[in-house]
């Protein structure tokens, strides 16, 4: 049975463009197809249809947003990040080499080109390319506070975490 690591809150940044993508967003646009249909430039049916479009793309950008966990059963990792779940067997990492950073210091080890992820302002989860060019796999909330795992496919699993060196303490004492 997977038990929950404890992942530090999302950061006002990636709040704040929630709301702005979740509700400011759909306002506005709402306000201009009103403009529209009091013109008499397009239908009422044409404005519901752009106002379901609205809602649409904003939910698809926001909830997922929400989906963070990262787990341990003892022997597997797993990570759930936005649309992006990966799970590891604990003897899949390099344990020794591991360790916690603060991304503001080794920023050789931010997330810079989005290959395959997900990422506003406070958040990258998915998969990335490093600024030193190496692949990760991340969930990034807190620069402050990451857990660095080399992993046997070559990437690196980029977690913040709300107690990365206690993670870490637990994950060697499993694999020992």
């Amino acid at each position: 049975m997977f038990r929950r690591l404890a992942l530090p809150p999302l950061g006002k940044p990636p709040i704040l463009f929630a709301v702005l993508v979740g509700a400011l967003l759909p306002i506005a646009i709402a306000v201009g197809v009103v403009l529209q249909v009091s013109a008499e430039k397009i239908s009422p049916a044409m404005m519901l249809l752009v106002q379901a479009g609205a809602a649409a793309v904003s939910l698809a950008i926001v909830l997922p947003m929400w989906r963070r966990e990262a787990a341990f059963d003892g022997r597997h990792l797993r990570v759930k990040a936005t649309w992006y779940t990966r799970q590891a067997a604990l003897t899949e990492f390099d344990l020794a080499a591991a360790r916690v950073v603060d991304l503001r210091e080794h920023t050789e080890l931010k997330p810079a080109l989005k290959t395959n992820g997900f990422a506003v302002p406070g958040l990258h989860a998915g998969h990335f390319r490093l600024r030193d060019k190496r692949a990760a796999f991340c969930l990034v909330t807190d620069p402050a506070r990451v857990l660095c795992l080399p992993h046997a496919d070559g990437r690196l699993w980029l977690l913040s975490l709300t107690h990365p060196q206690a993670v870490l303490d637990i994950l060697r004492r499993a694999a020992a």
